[in-house]
């Protein structure tokens, strides 16, 4: 009980803060206009390696749920309580002059994709964004190899963590105000608890 009451009173302390902060900074992107359960979560604005944007915490059937940085991992993740349940959003650096192809050799580099994997980089409609904004997604070069299976299984990712998946919508984002630097975003399944579109790069 005590746990939930700490919990309650933690996202009652982002709720009133919350309009503060949004005062504060005129050039971050508005609070975004939906909430996971309006009376269950708040909306806070979260910033690190480089990357700001809006994301929920949440009380869920007594659980804490939210999207915060993690140092340790470099990343911006997704916590059920005291565990993490996985990358949300994650900002990788590209050399001068290179493109979103580059980034094989890192994600070869640190275990996240096979040398060998049949894949590649496709650019993507995801949705409206500014003219500078490019969308990307590392996927199978043959689109059936994320088909179910004959035995209507569904196969794991051939592109690793970072690529194309059955289970829930990821991809890159470049953007020519900041070629030095790509963003993956795991959106997963559901609506995630954060706003995608908040995503900023932060000088």
């Amino acid at each position: 009980m005590g746990a939930v009451i700490r919990a309650i009173l933690t996202i009652l302390g982002l709720a009133m803060s919350a309009p503060v902060a949004v005062l504060a900074d005129t050039t971050r992107p508005p609070v975004p206009g939906w909430q996971t359960d309006p009376e269950a979560c708040v909306w806070h604005w979260r910033e690190g390696g480089g990357i700001g944007l809006w994301a929920e915490s949440c009380v869920l059937n007594r659980t804490v749920w939210q999207v915060r940085w993690d140092d340790d991992r470099g990343a911006f993740v997704t916590r059920s309580g005291d565990m993490v349940t996985g990358v949300a959003v994650q900002g990788f650096t590209l050399p001068p002059g290179s493109g979103i192809a580059v980034l094989s050799d890192t994600l070869i580099a640190g275990g996240q994709l096979e040398a060998d994997s049949p894949c590649t980089w496709q650019t993507i409609a995801l949705r409206p964004a500014p003219r500078t904004m490019t969308f990307h997604v590392l996927a199978p070069k043959d689109p059936a190899a994320l088909a179910p299976t004959a035995a209507r299984e569904v196969p794991d990712p051939v592109c690793g963590p970072y690529g194309a998946s059955t289970h829930g919508v990821r991809y890159f984002i470049t953007d020519l105000r900041w070629p030095d630097r790509a963003i993956f975003v795991e959106e997963g399944q559901e609506r995630p608890l954060f706003d995608p579109t908040s995503i900023t790069r932060l000088p």
